[in-house]
């Protein structure tokens, strides 16, 4: 039996409810006395800082999803518009989280083209990996082995945002597929669409800014991780806690077809805690909490989120704005 879009999203949304549970289950199964004591020690207020923090990571993306929208010439209610973008936050445990593109339909309602919301979706991931990248140099004195690795990393991105820059790479893929047929021709076209939209923002102004939103979105979770290390006792400093998270988000990111990085993360999170001398039940409930906080926090409002958008559909899709 085939389920229809609704239903595979309702399917997803119950899986991603159910991996929640297990991640709090397993931490209260890990060492339940170390994990009251570091609630215990953060209180309502330092609970309610972490969170805080996560959330401002989802506002400070949103921002960033914003500002492209406006480049493309759309202005959508700013209300419905968050909503929209949170949404994409429920399917955020599917592989490589391209569930998140599902923002492009609720996009779509509006007038805006899927071409350029998911080129929109392009560039933050993009400059997404690119700000993990530089954040996880934070920690690269304690975890030299990742060295190459990064500095790899950080070259090709480079590379790849200087070459998607210009603008030779789409006409040249649609100089191609128009002199040939078929289901390579085809891609080819579909994807000098993308870049093309993709173009529009990759200026060195859109990608500053991008950048800039990126960097303070993904330390702000970095600093609600020190926090969460704090409460358990963990001798870490902010920049070494930051760069953990962020060297553990791209072990995640490697981990492309796992959904939301799980897995690749959590083993990376927790061996670099213990080889920086935390033992190893504390690493795994600093680990599971740090995933609760950001992971399955962003999926319970991506849930709240599509449930509103859902109820309140648009009357009729507004023209985009002259700019």
């Amino acid at each position: 039996m085939t389920l229809s879009a609704g239903n595979r999203r309702r399917l997803l949304m119950f899986i991603a409810c159910a991996g929640a549970l297990v991640y709090l289950v397993v931490a209260l199964k890990a060492d339940p006395e170390t994990l009251r004591r570091a609630v215990g020690e953060l209180g309502w207020f330092g609970c309610s800082l972490v969170l805080a923090l996560s959330l401002a990571n989802y506002l400070l993306r949103f921002a960033r999803w914003q500002y492209y929208i406006h480049r493309f010439g759309y202005h959508l209610p700013a209300a419905r518009h968050l909503l929209v973008y949170l949404s994409g936050f429920a399917l955020t445990v599917s592989p490589g989280k391209g569930g998140e593109a599902v923002r492009s339909l609720y996009m779509r309602d509006h007038g805006v083209p899927y071409s350029e919301s998911i080129a929109a979706l392009f560039v933050e991931r993009l400059l997404d990996f690119l700000a993990i990248v530089l954040l996880s140099g934070l920690v690269i004195s304690e975890a030299n082995a990742f060295t190459p690795i990064l500095l790899a990393a950080l070259v090709g991105l480079l590379a790849l945002l200087t070459m998607l820059g210009r603008a030779f790479l789409p006409k040249w893929m649609e100089s191609f597929s128009a002199r040939h047929t078929g289901r390579m021709a085809r891609g080819l076209s579909s994807l000098a669409n993308l870049l093309r939209c993709s173009h529009q923002l990759l200026q060195p102004r859109q990608v500053l800014v991008g950048l800039v939103l990126a960097l303070l979105a993904w330390g702000a979770e970095g600093v609600g991780f020190y926090l969460l290390l704090q409460g358990l006792h963990l001798g870490v400093g902010i920049g070494t806690a930051t760069g953990v998270y962020a060297i553990s988000a791209l072990a995640g990111a490697a981990a492309f077809f796992m959904p939301g990085g799980i897995g690749g993360m959590e083993l990376v999170m927790t061996s670099l805690l213990v080889k920086g001398g935390a033992p190893l039940a504390t690493a795994v409930i600093a680990t599971l909490l740090c995933r609760l906080a950001t992971l399955w926090f962003a999926v319970l409002i991506g849930i709240v989120a599509t449930f509103i958008v859902d109820a309140w559909r648009p009357v009729t899709p507004p023209e985009p704005s002259s700019t």
